[in-house]
C-alpha cells in the first residue's frame, strides 16, 4: 500500500460521445448525489436510509461555437442542409424520445499521467436539459450545457447504471 497523498488539480478533457468539447469557459462540475429515503420508527427516530435513485449531472461551459458543439447543447436540433453541406440548425420536431440522443460523457484529468485512467468519470448515458443561453456582448462567448444521465438499463437492481468511477474491470 502506497503513502502516497494524490490531490486532484486543474482543468479536464471532456468528450460527448467521443467528441472533445474543446475550449472550455470555465471549470466542468461533476456531481452525484444519491436519492435516500429516511426510514424512520416511533420510538427511535431515524433508523436507515435506503437508495431509491442517483441524480447524476455534468455541468460544462463550452467556450468553442460551431455547429457540431451546438447540437452537443442541443440534441434535439435538425440540421438544415444545402447538399451535403450543414449550413444551418434549426428547431427539432416536437414529441420526440430524448432516450435515444443521450450520449456517454468521459471526463479524464488533464493531472493524470499518460495513460492514468484512474480517476476518469464516465456517465454512461446523458442528456442535456435547461435553456440554452448565449449572449452577445464583449465579453467571451461562452454557454453552459448541463447534463444529466438516465439510467443505462432498465434493471435497477444491478449497479452501472450511472456512472463510473477509476477504471472498468
Amino acid at each position: 500500500m502506497s503513502n502516497e497523498i494524490k490531490v486532484g488539480f486543474g482543468l479536464a478533457d471532456i468528450t460527448v460521445d467521443g467528441q472533445d468539447v474543446g475550449l472550455q469557459g470555465d471549470g466542468a462540475v461533476f456531481t452525484a448525489e444519491p436519492k435516500m429515503l429516511e426510514i424512520e420508527t416511533y420510538e427511535l427516530g431515524t433508523w436507515d436510509y435506503y437508495l431509491e435513485g442517483w441524480d447524476v449531472k455534468l455541468k460544462v461551459s463550452f467556450q468553442e461555437e460551431n455547429f457540431a458543439k451546438l447540437k452537443m447543447a442541443l440534441p434535439a436540433l435538425d440540421d438544415v442542409k444545402d447538399g451535403t453541406d450543414t449550413v444551418g440548425l434549426q428547431d427539432g420536431r416536437l414529441h420526440q424520445r430524448m432516450r435515444d440522443k443521450a450520449v456517454e460523457i468521459l471526463v479524464h484529468p488533464r493531472s493524470a499521467e499518460v495513460g492514468d485512467t484512474s480517476m476518469d468519470i464516465k456517465i454512461f448515458k446523458a442528456i442535456p436539459v435547461g435553456a440554452f443561453e448565449r449572449s452577445f456582448s464583449k465579453d467571451v462567448v461562452s454557454y453552459e450545457v448541463e447534463f444529466h444521465a438516465l439510467p443505462l438499463t432498465g434493471d435497477l437492481s444491478k449497479g452501472g447504471n450511472f456512472f463510473l468511477i477509476g477504471e472498468e474491470a
